[in-house]
């Protein structure tokens, strides 16, 4: 008889330092990837097949995020300079504000997303972007690096902007709000999975 082959399986990844509330949902074919800090707040809902690249900097996602299914978030390619001692700041890697929804395989590569921005199907947000407060990216627009968008702006077609006007912050809110519940009653997260 022949001894049994021993096959080793190549080990998994280290998972990325987190930070997670426990009342963030985080599903468990998501993808936490790198080895950078990621902070997920309460209410936060990761769905399936979706990507948070932490290789390079890192990540925080704020209060009742909505991060759907292959979208990708994170610096996706090395940085030109290496951050350097005096150059590294708290407000350095990709920052979700409150209430943000990157819509089904959007890509966020940006420094900072305002509070109550949507980031639609299959836009790309380049590296380094700032996006004001109730913003609205339209399906498959492309914003380039460094990009500095108001508050209340809407960008469609080849980057095109209008502002919308304020005054519908408390619907918009209320909305989302509706939409994070009924997605925690359809998704089972597991956080024990992260930790």
């Amino acid at each position: 008889m022949s001894a049994p082959s021993t096959t080793s399986r190549p080990h998994p990844p280290p998972k990325p330092p987190t930070n997670l509330s426990p009342t963030c949902i985080i599903a468990d074919f998501a993808l936490l990837a790198g080895t950078q800090k990621i902070t997920i707040a309460p209410l936060a809902i990761i769905q399936s097949r979706a990507r948070l690249i932490l290789t390079y900097e890192p990540i925080h996602i704020g209060e009742g995020c909505i991060i759907c299914e292959k979208a990708t978030v994170g610096v996706l390619t090395k940085p030109k300079e290496p951050p350097t001692a005096t150059s590294h700041n708290d407000n350095a890697g990709v920052t979700l504000d409150k209430h943000v929804t990157i819509d089904v395989g959007a890509t966020v590569e940006a420094r900072f997303i305002g509070e109550g921005s949507t980031i639609e199907a299959g836009a790309k947000i380049g590296r380094d972007s700032i996006i004001g407060k109730y913003c609205k990216i339209t399906p498959y627009s492309i914003l380039p690096p460094e990009t500095v968008l108001p508050d209340y702006t809407v960008v469609y077609g080849n980057n095109q902007q209008r502002r919308q006007k304020p005054g519908l912050e408390a619907l918009r809110k209320r909305t989302h709000e509706k939409q994070g519940e009924v997605l925690r009653r359809l998704i089972p997260g597991n956080l024990a999975k992260w930790q």
